[in-house]
């Protein structure tokens, strides 16, 4: 899979994906959401993020996007993130990730 992290992702996250050999394009730290959103439309890559604003449907249309996953775990403890990821990778193929955005919790996640 190809993934846009933002800025507010812990590395311990992103380290973890590259180990899985995810492709991993980080973002430089004070992008504005609009800028974000356009990179990850052009790049065609799944947008992992803590931002709720990108879980506003209508402000970012998941059927234009390859993916957003939307992580709601609190506090955002890394092993937990890195459990629920491992949880969702297992349990939902990437072409199901598509054009969805997915609310990922600690102990599981939602598809809209």
């Amino acid at each position: 899979m190809q993934f846009i992290v933002d800025e507010n992702v812990r590395k311990e996250v992103v380290d973890f994906l590259r180990t899985q050999d995810q492709d991993v394009m980080s973002l430089p730290a004070g992008l504005e959401d609009e800028r974000i959103a356009q990179i990850a439309k052009e790049t065609k890559r799944i947008l992992l993020t803590h931002d709720q604003h990108f879980a506003n449907i209508l402000a970012y249309p998941p059927k234009e996007y390859s993916g957003i996953i939307c992580i709601k775990i609190h506090p955002p403890n890394a092993e937990a993130i890195i459990n629920a990821l491992e949880n969702l990778f297992q349990k939902l193929p990437s072409k199901q990730m598509d054009k969805r955005l997915i609310i990922l919790e600690k102990n599981g996640f939602r598809i809209r």
